[in-house]
């Protein structure tokens, strides 16, 4: 039939299986965790009964348009660690089987790997839907857990879901709304609201953070400070200071240094950059002037590669970063439009 319409006692639609249950559902009931902001509903903890395990606290949780509810703690045991190297990313979740009937509490292993990303979840309708409760770092070698990152979604009543503050998803999807506690009065509001693209900021621009700028290539040690602030959504503004302190000059290789986040790719951006090379005083140092000006060049990625004036010949323009001299400092600086919105903590 072209068309078909249910829940009735008759009609085209006496029988409500899973399948149609899950697409009366779904849509009316967000999935997330039934409460307010600062529940413990479903957190994850340190299990307190049983070594190398996290423990999920009793609570009710919609999931794709089922129930779920543990009415006392449900301890999950995390798999050793296959390697004294690297620290790995397990994530705590509910999963949904349809075929099965039933919700259950588990754990996706992560792969090690010096800087580790959590596992994927399986989203699908009609099959196994993975809702993420927690991200637990163990430590290298060992089933110890390092921390916890909680990632609920709490949502109740068909308010708008709340997430803890610090907690902001990192890539919402267009729709997604956070509903933050204030901190000073106790009372709710409505922060932010993700359109296509990121959130968009309501109450607030993002605070003043710090980061460790890197180059690609180097050829000794360095020093590196750096700063960066969401000014609006999608556009970050960002300082990096990169010293050579290895006591030698860098040739003959073009340098990038590092962004906090991931520049928007297919279109081309430009920061500013100035190679300061008058830390021995007012003459220039290793063949170079005081200054060297130029732009940092962007097209996507998380990193800016300088483009400096040729300080040979200034009417032949500009080339790569390629010459360090030893205590010179790159300075990078500028705004500019980010692959998505992500204030974090």
């Amino acid at each position: 039939m072209p068309e078909t319409s249910w829940p009735f006692a008759g009609g085209d639609a006496q029988r409500v299986d899973v399948p149609r249950w899950q697409t009366l559902t779904a849509p009316m009931a967000p999935t997330g965790v039934i409460g307010r902001w600062g529940d413990s509903a479903l957190s994850v903890t340190v299990s307190t009964s049983q070594a190398g395990a996290v423990d999920v606290a009793p609570g009710r949780a919609w999931v794709r348009g089922f129930a779920y509810l543990a009415d006392q703690v449900v301890t999950l045991p995390l798999s050793k660690q296959t390697t004294t190297s690297d620290p790995r990313i397990d994530l705590v979740v509910l999963e949904l089987d349809v075929a099965a009937g039933r919700i259950v509490a588990r754990v996706l292993k992560g792969q090690p790997a010096p800087t580790p990303r959590p596992p994927g979840v399986t989203q699908i309708d009609g099959g196994v839907w993975q809702y993420p409760l927690a991200q637990v770092t163990v430590k290298r070698g060992t089933t110890l857990v390092d921390n916890i990152r909680d990632v609920r979604t709490l949502t109740d009543a068909g308010r708008p879901p709340a997430v803890a503050e610090t907690q902001v998803p990192t890539n919402p999807t267009p729709g997604d709304l956070v509903y933050y506690k204030s901190g000073s009065s106790g009372a709710e509001e409505l922060h932010m609201y993700a359109a296509d693209g990121g959130w968009s900021i309501v109450s607030a621009i993002g605070k003043l953070r710090t980061y460790t700028p890197r180059l690609n290539w180097d050829n000794g040690s360095y020093s590196a400070r750096g700063h960066y602030q969401w000014v609006s959504s999608n556009m970050m503004w960002v300082t990096a200071n990169i010293t050579n302190t290895s006591g030698r000059t860098w040739n003959g290789t073009q340098m990038s240094v590092s962004l906090p986040t991931k520049a928007r790719g297919g279109i081309v951006q430009l920061l500013t950059c100035s190679l300061y090379n008058n830390d021995l005083g007012t003459t220039p140092f290793e063949g170079m002037p005081n200054y060297v000006i130029g732009t940092a060049y962007l097209n996507g990625g998380s990193t800016c590669q300088p483009v400096l004036q040729s300080y040979n010949d200034v009417m032949s323009g500009g080339d790569w970063w390629d010459r360090f001299p030893k205590k010179a400092t790159m300075i990078v600086t500028g705004v500019f439009e980010a692959d998505y919105y992500h204030e974090g903590n």
